[in-house]
């Protein structure tokens, strides 16, 4: 039974936190009853959402190679196929058995629902409404050097949603034994549906693995089992809350899967942070003497401004992520952005209402407690931060040298987007793909060209178009260009040039070029040696743009696809994170009243998150202690946007952990006017709730790092390394070694800033320094 509470104190005029904590304390049934209706109906609101997000938004809109693909894709068979069947067999792919077989397949998956348009090595193009008419002569492109294994390329539906039942269809059907030919699936469809279903997998496995190791966690880091499920609580609002909100946004907008498997690790964390400060300071108003509800009240106030601006920062941070030119930055934003805010709402509102309703007994038990106070009395972290500040200047020089050394790989970091290889290696997809890449080295090194509105219609222009081939196909690293004109190799035409503007008889080598005189405009098709994001590849895509061209030209592929979203990216990078800075140090300034503490605070995340960047470098891109985090394919280059979502969620925890510990200090200070005590007891008050924090953080990181994912991996080891370091190094060591040398310059505020900030919404409250020991949660 939930007890009733009695009218709160009312000798003090009250703040917006002292409302909200006095109504949920009085209300405190129709708050948990209000809360469990939400996640009710928001869970049913979110069911299936997984089906509707897809592995989309990594490259950047607006761009030359952007456009260049949303011409290629109004084409039935433009651009790069969708889908890529390896037919092998142990003879000749030009065997009348294995050509037969062959054409069988074709014939029955271009009636396949989804399929535009199918080529292959010994039928050509054709699509859905094409008659069977005698084939072209067979393309070299399309049959391997050793001649065992052709080619099948499918086009789809442009409809990701369409697209994605497609490829489980023409998988289905075409994995496996067609007569003499061995057939396996691979193409981009092909990874981005091994990519989504490897995301539901490691969801599962994150809730199968970190939600009970979580949970023991936090019964030792509460005390007890009914406080242990309030973090759990406020995590189901959050994420709930976030993933229905998912299901509206993706009516609109393709939202990204990376959005909802980090929404649920997100919210799990902030949960247990904020949940994690009010309960501890329930304990400590409680030890201190007050009523079972006061102590609420003044819970709330106190823990509630840290959780408050705590909230405010991460949430403004992510703001940053939405002026990067990325869906999948968007997705992450908003899904961000949701999932703070409702994590800080729900713990403001969740955890005082049950403390409540559980009543004072059940409320204050701590099974714990004589571990906390032995820990507490022992004041380890308070010996420690006396310690450091003893020698400030040679921590100090010990740590940023630490952190410089653990910083100095991103020195090498070489930037790519990623492909199959951030699959499993295991993977059949990634099998394929490999021996794809291994039998038809062209594949995925296309670099594509559209002259918008353009068409060889008269010879002249037919005549403009051919020498533009030719010039093409002599670059050194081009192995074979294909335009309406002919097929080009080394500055000249292989066979007799096509006339666009005719009929070609459907057995003549023209028939199957038809297809780059486009709706939109005449398309070119270079093959390429060098890989895509390879410096070759860079400066062979610089010399296709460079060349003179019959009309303006737009060019895409793999290698434009990531130079031009390195490029927009990069762009738009410096207002990100001014807006960052800016909206973090306005927050901390009014929040600390200190010119100085913002800067140190903003400057000592960086150094950190720097440290950080390194390691994923000398992990995932050097693949150093691949056998410490687990398998994955080592690509030599870093996927562009894994340092810009580790960053953002990074910082957003790190900036937790520094409000928490600013909090205890500034509070210490306002009593003692000492800075050296001050930031001895605020460590002391602080650590055992930011270690503890870290510690359920990197169960929950670790699981989510047991993935096959590479991507997923590499984000996950990557912000569980910068909790560890910042919980290990960065707040026990560096904070104290710098407040010390600070000294008085740590609270200083230009007089003209005093007048014109606005004083703290709930003014610190009065506390005895002789009371009994708060019986704060410890890391174990």
């Amino acid at each position: 039974m939930c007890e009733q509470s009695p009218h709160p104190d009312r000798t003090r005029s009250p703040g917006p936190l002292t409302v909200l904590a006095r109504w949920a304390v009085r209300r405190n049934r129709l708050v948990l009853a209000a809360a469990a209706l939400f996640v009710l109906l928001t869970g049913l609101l979110s069911a299936g959402v997984s089906a509707q997000l897809g592995n989309v938004g990594w490259l950047a809109e607006n761009t030359s190679s952007a456009h260049t693909r949303a011409m290629l894709n109004r084409s039935s068979h433009g651009g790069m196929p969708h889908l890529l069947l390896l037919a092998r067999t142990h003879g000749s792919v030009d065997d009348v058995a294995a050509r037969t077989a062959g054409t069988r397949l074709v014939e029955d998956l271009r009636h396949e629902q989804g399929v535009t348009a199918i080529d292959s090595y010994w039928t050509g193009p054709r699509s859905p409404a094409t008659e069977v008419s005698p084939p072209p002569p067979p393309d070299p492109l399309l049959r391997s050097t050793d001649g065992r294994t052709a080619l099948i390329a499918l086009w789809l539906d442009a409809d990701q949603h369409v697209q994605h039942d497609a490829t489980g269809r023409v998988m289905a059907r075409a994995t496996g034994r067609h007569g003499p030919l061995e057939t396996h699936v691979a193409g981009q469809a092909a990874v981005t549906r091994a990519f989504q279903q490897h995301s539901e997998q490691d969801l599962l496995r994150l809730e199968l693995l970190a939600m009970p190791a979580t949970l023991l966690l936090l019964i030792l880091v509460f005390g007890s089992v009914p406080t242990a499920f309030l973090p759990l609580a406020v995590g189901a609002v959050a994420v709930t809350g976030t993933t229905a909100l998912l299901r509206v946004i993706v009516a609109f907008t393709p939202v990204s899967t990376f959005a909802l498997s980090l929404t649920t690790a997100v919210g799990l964390a902030l949960a247990v942070d904020y949940s994690l400060f009010i309960v501890a300071r329930y304990r400590e108003e409680i030890a201190n003497g007050l009523p079972h509800h006061q102590a609420l009240v003044r819970a709330t106030c106190t823990a509630g401004r840290t959780v408050a601006v705590s909230a405010g920062i991460v949430a403004v941070s992510l703001l940053g992520l939405l002026v990067l030119p990325l869906t999948l930055m968007r997705s992450l934003a908003i899904a961000g952005i949701s999932v703070v805010l409702l994590a800080a709402t729900a713990s403001l509102l969740i955890v005082p209402a049950a403390l409540a309703c559980f009543g004072e007994r059940r409320a204050r038990r701590d099974y714990l407690a004589h571990r906390r106070r032995a820990a507490r009395s022992a004041a380890r972290w308070h010996s420690m931060a006396i310690t450091v500040m003893r020698r400030p200047i040679t921590v100090l020089t010990v740590t940023s040298t630490l952190l410089l050394l653990l910083a100095l790989p991103f020195r090498d970091v070489v930037f790519g987007l990623s492909d199959e290889r951030a699959l499993p290696p295991n993977s059949p997809v990634a099998r394929t793909m490999q021996d794809l890449r291994t039998d038809f080295p062209q594949v995925g090194t296309e670099i594509d060209i559209v002259l918008p509105d353009w068409y060889p219609t008269g010879q002249d222009s037919a005549d403009r178009l051919d020498a533009y081939a030719r010039q093409l196909s002599e670059l050194p690293g081009v192995q074979g260009l294909r335009t309406a004109t002919g097929t080009y190799l080394d500055g000249a035409p292989l066979g007799p040039l096509c006339k666009p503007s005719s009929e070609a008889a459907a057995h003549s080598p023209c028939a199957g070029l038809q297809r780059f005189t486009l709706p939109t405009g005449t398309w070119l098709a270079i093959s390429s040696s060098p890989r895509p994001y390879s410096t070759a590849g860079i400066d062979l895509l610089h010399s296709v743009r460079t060349q003179p061209a019959p009309a303006p030209a737009i060019t895409g592929g793999a290698t434009a696809d990531f130079l031009d979203t390195r490029d927009a990216v990069f762009q738009r990078l410096p207002g990100s994170l001014t807006i960052v800075a800016v909206a973090t140090l306005a927050l901390l300034l009014v929040f600390t009243r200190s010119l100085f503490l913002p800067l140190k605070a903003l400057l000592i995340n960086l150094l950190s998150l720097t440290a950080t960047f390194g390691s994923m470098v000398f992990v995932f891109q050097q693949g150093h202690l691949r056998r410490l985090v687990g398998d994955f394919t080592v690509t030599g280059t870093t996927d562009l946007t894994l340092p810009l979502i580790a960053f953002f969620l990074a910082f957003g925890l790190s900036m937790d952990y520094e409000i928490l510990l600013l909090a205890r200090i500034s509070e210490a200070h306002s009593r003692t006017r000492d800075t050296i005590r001050a930031t001895a007891e605020g460590l002391q008050a602080a650590a055992p709730l930011f270690t503890a924090s870290a510690a359920v953080v990197l169960v929950v990181l670790l699981a989510l790092a047991v993935t096959d994912v590479a991507n997923i991996k590499a984000i996950a080891v990557t912000v569980a390394f910068s909790v560890l370091l910042d919980a290990a190094v960065i707040r026990p060591l560096l904070v104290p070694a710098i407040m010390k040398l600070a000294g008085p310059a740590n609270w200083w505020l230009p007089i003209a800033l005093r007048s014109r900030l606005p004083l703290h919404p709930e003014p610190p409250l009065p506390h005895d320094p002789a009371s009994p020991a708060a019986d704060t949660p410890v890391s174990t």
